[in-house]
């Protein structure tokens, strides 16, 4: 999924400039604030440097904060189903949820290997690409344009693959070519042409011709992948979705699809 992979990032103070605090909590803040207002102490007249100032404007504003009246807290609401009741981790809403995701990945991950089989793009199984599409598209395999699938990456591999709506939600994962001394990653959805735009949405980018298959290679990927259910790219899903939020509306019709399929 995109967003699993987005930066994390560390907050930045914005007054020393290390990371994992702000200036909110700063302790040099309340160092450089102290040693101003000894210095003006002892002499009034004495003018703050650049540093010093912004100290003491910290310090102010935090004086401020602290006497400002707070408006009464709302009453929680679990953050998945905004139920008054409960919170996320209690909500039954949320556990039926994931078993819907898990059951959507299964029928994508079982409909994929079919389909891989009935054209023969199997591990092993040699491929022609289309010239324009290598250029267009900046494959790195030999002039003959034949290269052979070695390898699936089935740590991406999941039903977020087929999602149509862009989003932070969608998966991207890649098959591994050998093609003379030459390798390349390439991403899946150029074998939607074959496989169907509905298992892995292309898009506009891999709208090019369809590749050839040259010698067919069934796949039986390892058991363990088929039946899994656990993934720490869903895990992050389960606590950003919220089945409420407009923007996920079209994600949870997404995934009900596939939970029927």
């Amino acid at each position: 999924m995109r967003g699993f992979y987005w930066g994390t990032g560390a907050v930045r103070c914005g007054f020393c400039a290390h990371k994992g605090h702000n200036i909110t909590t700063c302790k040099l803040v309340d160092f450089h604030a102290r040693a101003a207002l000894q210095k003006i102490q002892h002499n009034p007249t004495y003018m703050c440097n650049k540093l010093e100032h912004k100290a003491l404007t910290e310090i102010k504003r935090r004086e401020e904060r602290s006497v400002k009246i707070r408006k009464p807290r709302k009453p929680s609401t679990c953050s998945f189903c905004n139920n008054h009741l409960h919170k996320r981790p209690n909500c039954k809403y949320l556990k039926d949820f994931k078993q819907l995701v898990y059951k959507a990945n299964k029928n994508w991950k079982r409909i994929f290997v079919e389909r891989v089989n009935e054209v023969g793009l199997g591990i092993g199984a040699l491929v022609k690409f289309d010239e324009n599409t290598v250029y267009s598209l900046d494959f790195n395999v030999d002039p003959h344009l034949i290269a052979m699938i070695t390898k699936y990456d089935l740590n991406n591999m999941n039903f977020f693959c087929a999602l149509a709506e862009y989003s932070e939600y969608q998966s991207e994962a890649t098959m591994e070519i050998l093609s003379g001394e030459r390798s390349d990653y390439i991403s899946v959805k150029y074998l939607s042409s074959i496989l169907g735009d509905d298992l892995l949405h292309r898009g506009w980018w891999y709208s090019q011709s369809s590749p050839e298959v040259i010698s067919p290679m069934s796949w039986n990927p390892d058991k363990s992948w088929l039946e899994s259910e656990w993934d720490e790219k869903f895990d992050w899903l389960f606590k950003r979705i919220n089945k409420q939020a407009t923007k996920s509306q079209q994600v949870v019709k997404f995934i009900e699809k596939w939970a029927e399929k």
